[in-house]
Formats: structure tokens, sequence, C-alpha cells
């Protein structure tokens, strides 16, 4: 291919990266396609070198070589995001409680990522009268009460009563959630070395259940509404997610 192909192919990417920043909800595939775009810049112009001197062609080499390497990589987390983003069968037959792990809060109203999962729970909890549930989540930057009350209330008002919800509001990640929720089981008389279930979105569950930390926590899958609009954002979040697991296995999570 001549070089200008690839500039060519570096200003379409930043273009697209611009387009799609325009588009609420999906940042980070705008971000990972004005680096593609920043990427293949690079490559243009280190090719361009590679004619005249031997080291720019090692570099050019290089520089596939860790691309081919990333994609496998990337492409391996992404299978386990995706194999993992489903209601687990051992759900079905319930435990001991119900853990709804919280997203974010627009002032008092819950966020579309929240509202869904809040939408899984009760769907489940209606089918498992018995469970009591607890709404983890703690209160964030533009969050004018915590996740936690925000999801008690809707829970509420579609029908839950009151008595079945535990609040858990100190928590500020995925391992906090399951952390302290877990010390409100042993406080309500609920054994956690029981099976119990938790509850997020789709492309969460993976990440979530290595956060559990142990192997008899089961998850429920809240997906997204179907539509264009709705499918660009849960290619985002697959994509961004698998990200994130990367990012876990990095540091030992």
């Amino acid at each position: 291919m001549k070089d200008g192909f690839f500039f060519f192919l570096a200003a379409a990417l930043a273009l697209l990266s611009v387009a799609l920043r325009q588009v609420h909800g999906i940042r980070f595939s705008a971000m990972a396609v004005m680096g593609a775009a920043i990427f293949t810049a690079l490559y243009a112009l280190v090719r361009c070198g590679a004619r005249k001197r031997r080291w720019a062609e090692w570099l050019r080499r290089a520089m596939l070589m860790l691309l081919c390497i990333g994609l496998v990589i990337f492409a391996g987390l992404e299978a386990l995001v995706i194999r993992e983003a489903n209601t687990a069968p051992e759900a079905a037959r319930g435990g001991s409680c119900v853990i709804v792990l919280g997203a974010g809060v627009h002032g008092t109203v819950p966020s579309l990522s929240l509202r869904v999962r809040l939408d899984a729970a009760l769907a489940y909890l209606n089918e498992h009268p018995d469970l009591p549930v607890i709404v983890s989540g703690g209160q964030g930057a533009g969050e004018s009460i915590s996740e936690a009350e925000c999801m008690a209330r809707y829970l509420i008002a579609h029908g839950i009563e009151e008595s079945r919800i535990i609040r858990e509001d100190r928590s500020t990640s995925t391992r906090e959630n399951f952390a302290f929720s877990i010390e409100l089981m042993v406080q309500n008389g609920i054994d956690p070395a029981d099976a119990f279930v938790f509850v997020t979105s789709d492309y969460h569950i993976c990440r979530a259940a290595r956060m559990a930390g142990v192997p008899w926590a089961y998850g429920v899958a809240a997906r997204l509404p179907h539509g264009a609009y709705y499918t660009a954002l849960e290619v985002n979040y697959f994509l961004r997610e698998a990200a994130a697991l990367a990012w876990e296995i990095v540091l030992g999570g």
C-alpha cells in the first residue's frame, strides 16, 4: 500500500472519533478510535523513513508485532466478557439474598444503566418473593442521594416491600459493593457462605464475578433495550469492559 493510504486512514479515523464524541455515552469508543488514528499516523511516518533508515524498518516491524499481540490479547478478553454476559443457570434456583450493584445517578434519578439493572432486579425479586435484597452503591459526584437510596426508592415505587431492602451506601467500587454487602449479610443473619445472586449489566458480569471473591455468587444479566442507539451503547460498553478487565488483571485484581 502507498504511504498516502495510511495518512488518509489516520485522518478518517480522527474524523470518526470527533463524530463519535458527539454521541452521548460512547466516549470510550471515541477515545479508542482516536488512539487508532494516532497509531496509524505514527506508523505511516515510520513507514516513510523505513526506506532510508534501517532502524525505522525495525521499528515498523515492532509496531506491527505489538499491534498483533495487542489485538489477540484484547480479542481473548472480549471473548471472556461476551461469554459471561448471561444470567448464570444457577441463579434460577435463588439463593440467600440478591445484591444489586449500583451505577450512576443523575441527581435523584437512576441513569439508564442503573434503571435496566433495577428492572432486571424487579423481575428476579418478583420471581423469588422470599429473598431479601441489598442495594449497593455510595454517593458520587453529581448525585444528590446515594445510589443505594435511589435504588431503594425505585424498588419500593415498583412494589417491593421496604422490609426486604437493605441499603449499602458506602461503596465506591464493585469490589467494595461486594465487601460491604457481605458485611451487611452477616449483620442481618444471612450466611455469606451460602449461594447468593447479584444483578448487574450483562457486560459487567465477568469482571463483577471476579470481584465477588467467592465462586458461589451468580450473576443476573441486565440488558439494554433494543434499538440502534442502544446497540451502539452496548458495543461501547463491551469494548470498554474488556479494557477494564485487562486493567484489573494487570493490577492483580
